[in-house]
């Protein structure tokens, strides 16, 4: 689950269902034969901000909002791009607060806020951001992201590895993703999480645990991701082929892997 937005900087390195849109061209795809292992981000793959949490949060400024899984989809791709378009070429980190406005201005037009109601969202979502975690924001579950995560699961050997708050193995275990080793759930090999070992993607350092326990090349081991500041980039900085997930297709002008969910990485490697 990614909640950068308010951890220190760890590194000096710092950067940062259904389908939805199409995928990029298979002459981008890496061959399954060429996957001997999957490691995978935890927000925006597996979860995104919860509804209820983010309608509490502006309801203190007098902000009423009511959205569903598939808005609140929409809203964090939406503010994934417009992280890409912040971070993708510029110095600035995604351990500064301050590029997630833009990330929420995006993310609450998304959700059809305009005028003052859209100031106050952003500035009571920065403002929750100041104060506390945001362990209890990043808990909406992607069904379908689940069920497909477990059937690679079943294929290959796989890991996590997140730039999180320190709390990622609780976080799958009490989500219903995976734990280290065997288990109820699915076992993968490592949950790396970027507080915990003090090392954030894009850094490349960050994947070496992971690779490490499951015993594969870097150049065999895909990973799975939604920003291109921090996954792409981290991943490749690490050697690892890479795909972005991008439903709604914000990244359509880039030269990298693209599918619009776990279901259609699910159905490559199948």
């Amino acid at each position: 689950m990614r909640q950068p937005e308010n951890r220190r900087p760890l590194s000096c390195d710092d950067g940062i269902g259904a389908v939805y849109g199409p995928a990029m061209p298979s002459s981008a795809a890496v061959h399954p034969g060429d996957v001997d292992a999957v490691v995978f981000d935890m927000g925006g793959v597996l979860v995104v901000p919860a509804p209820g949490a983010i309608a509490r949060i502006v309801a203190d400024v007098g902000v009423v909002l009511d959205f569903d899984d598939h808005a609140a989809r929409r809203a964090h791709y939406a503010g994934v791009a417009a992280l890409t378009a912040r971070l993708v070429d510029g110095p600035l980190s995604e351990a500064d607060r301050s590029v997630w406005s833009n990330y929420d201005e995006a993310y609450f037009l998304a959700l059809g806020l305009t005028g003052a109601r859209l100031e106050a969202a952003v500035e009571a979502r920065q403002a929750h951001r100041a104060v506390g975690d945001s362990a209890d924001v990043w808990t909406h579950v992607l069904e379908d992201n689940r069920a497909a995560f477990h059937a690679i699961a079943e294929r290959r050997a796989v890991a996590v590895v997140t730039n999180n708050n320190g709390t990622a193995i609780e976080q799958c275990r009490d989500m219903g993703f995976c734990q280290i080793g065997p288990g109820p759930l699915a076992s993968v090999a490592a949950i790396v999480d970027s507080t915990v070992v003090g090392i954030a993607k894009p850094d490349p350092r960050i994947f070496a645990p992971a690779i490490e326990a499951l015993g594969t090349e870097p150049a065999r081991t895909l990973y799975v991701g939604d920003t291109v500041h921090a996954d792409v980039h981290g991943a490749r900085a690490a050697g690892m082929p890479v795909v972005q997930l991008d439903p709604f297709d914000h990244h359509a002008d880039h030269d990298h892997w693209r599918l619009p969910d776990l279901v259609a990485l699910r159905d490559h490697l199948a």
